[in-house]
């Protein structure tokens, strides 16, 4: 990206900040990306070239730092890295008050992808927690299942072979209004967005993922 050639801390701050993809290159980051592909399998439509290149950028300006373990690679925030992150929670911040989400932004991989990062493995009430996501709006594909707890969290588009512990009932749009926090999941089951299949605990569980967003206590403008 060329450089606007100016002293201001805005124009120098955006030479790094506002090329495309980068603020989401730190939002994976941020919530605990540390591998190559962790980072892309959040960034639907980015391509492995321009990753790389991204992150070498990013290196070079001192935002993220690579480490080796044997043969695998790691990338993380410097210290710089974890402050410009603070500019992308104050540009989410911005958004949830002042823009509109639209239909065409209603992806519901990228929806349980983030839920999945957000979880708290050891607030579970099980070791492992498993959760079927069915949606009706013809979404491709249109089951998704969570996998939450040990090794990890992660979000599989095909069954994962474990025990199911429910099975939440919606479509992209309620997904959305839910993981965002526009609305809690009592409210979502009364108007019929979400139908949840379950124990008690795990719907208990499903109205805490609801508020997992650091959006989700913003109020809209207006």
């Amino acid at each position: 990206m060329e450089g606007y050639g100016q002293y201001c801390p805005v124009a120098l701050g955006a030479e790094v900040f506002a090329q495309r993809w980068t603020p989401i290159i730190l939002r994976n980051l941020m919530v605990g990306c540390v591998h190559f592909g962790q980072i892309l399998d959040g960034a639907p439509g980015l391509g492995r070239s321009v990753l790389s290149q991204r992150l070498r950028q990013l290196e070079r300006d001192g935002v993220v730092e690579r480490r080796r373990s044997g043969r695998r690679t790691s990338y993380h925030l410097t210290a710089a890295g974890t402050e410009l992150a603070d500019v992308c929670l104050a540009l989410g911040a911005w958004a949830a008050r002042w823009r509109d989400v639209q239909p065409e932004h209603h992806d519901p991989y990228l929806v349980l992808w983030m839920l999945a990062r957000l979880v708290d493995r050891t607030q579970l009430d099980r070791t492992r927690v498993v959760v079927r996501f069915e949606l009706t709006d013809g979404s491709v594909p249109g089951t998704y299942w969570v996998v939450a707890g040990a090794p990890e969290t992660e979000v599989c588009a095909t069954d994962p072979g474990y025990v199911e512990d429910g099975v939440v009932v919606t479509d992209a749009r309620w997904l959305v209004l839910w993981h965002t926090g526009r609305v809690d999941l009592g409210h979502a089951q009364r108007a019929g967005g979400m139908a949840v299949t379950g124990p008690p605990w795990l719907v208990r569980t499903l109205a805490r993922w609801g508020r997992l967003s650091p959006f989700a206590d913003v109020s809209r403008a207006g």
